[in-house]
């Protein structure tokens, strides 16, 4: 088990460095037979650490590391956005709510209720529709476009209200405006009568490990605020990103 374990181990590290890619080079660098190196590599590609290249015969690092740097960073960015939430809703009286990527999902991590009777509401820890929210729509932004499917999954994309985005071509303008703003927009596009506005918080690597988004009834969010809401959010995320650098605890 151990010696298993080990080459397993230096398995990755040889594919992190990119010195062997092959099934044969990486046989020869580990000192083991092809079918022991096989048998490592298709239980790491069956967890995702691992993924095969069927046209060049490579192996290469797979998503599931990543994964784990998120799923590390996320588990203490709830507490430290705590605070953050808390002001935000302050300074809307609308409903805050927090997201996190976990296990190559984006899920809800924490919300704080609006103030108002009538206020869109959400439950902890289902998993928010990328393609629909402006949540996702944030942190998509903030990935490099060749991540976008693993979030998105098979087009079209579930149709959740009449404003919904189905197809990616129709999702981009929307992208590409979130990352040139640093804040993604929700009009009605999850919920009729609901608008959301939403930046992504950022980990050491500069990668989105969660969002936050200000959730409103539209009649109480007109477009002329749109601007000044969208900014405090990203201002917001901002501060949490730098916070969660220097957080020891991260």
């Amino acid at each position: 088990m151990s010696s298993s374990l080990e080459r397993a181990l230096d398995a990755l590290e040889l594919l992190a460095e990119g010195q062997e890619t092959t099934l044969a080079g990486l046989a020869k660098r580990l000192g083991a037979s092809r079918a022991t190196v096989h048998r490592l590599l298709a239980v790491l590609q069956e967890r995702g650490y691992v993924r095969h290249v069927p046209r060049t015969h490579e192996y290469r690092l797979g998503p599931a590391l990543n994964d784990l740097t998120a799923r590390s960073n996320s588990g203490s960015l709830v507490s430290l956005a705590a605070p953050v939430l808390a002001e935000l809703s302050g300074l809307t009286g609308e409903t805050i709510n927090l997201a996190v990527l976990r296990r190559g999902r984006i899920v809800w991590a924490d919300t704080v209720d609006a103030v108002h009777a009538i206020r869109l509401t959400t439950t902890l820890s289902e998993r928010v529709p990328p393609h629909g929210t402006a949540i996702g729509k944030a942190i998509l932004a903030a990935l490099p476009e060749r991540e976008w499917s693993a979030l998105l999954g098979r087009e079209p994309y579930p149709r959740l209200t009449p404003s919904t985005c189905t197809t990616l071509a129709a999702l981009r303008p929307a992208l590409d405006e979130a990352r040139a703003c640093g804040y993604a927009l929700d009009e009605e596009e999850s919920e009729i009568g609901g608008i959301c506005l939403a930046a992504a918080v950022l980990g050491r690597d500069d990668r989105p490990i969660g969002a936050i988004s200000v959730a409103a009834v539209a009649a109480r969010l007109p477009r002329t605020q749109w601007r000044q809401v969208g900014e405090a959010v990203q201002e917001a995320c901002a501060r949490l990103s730098t916070w969660h650098e220097e957080d020891p605890c991260g």
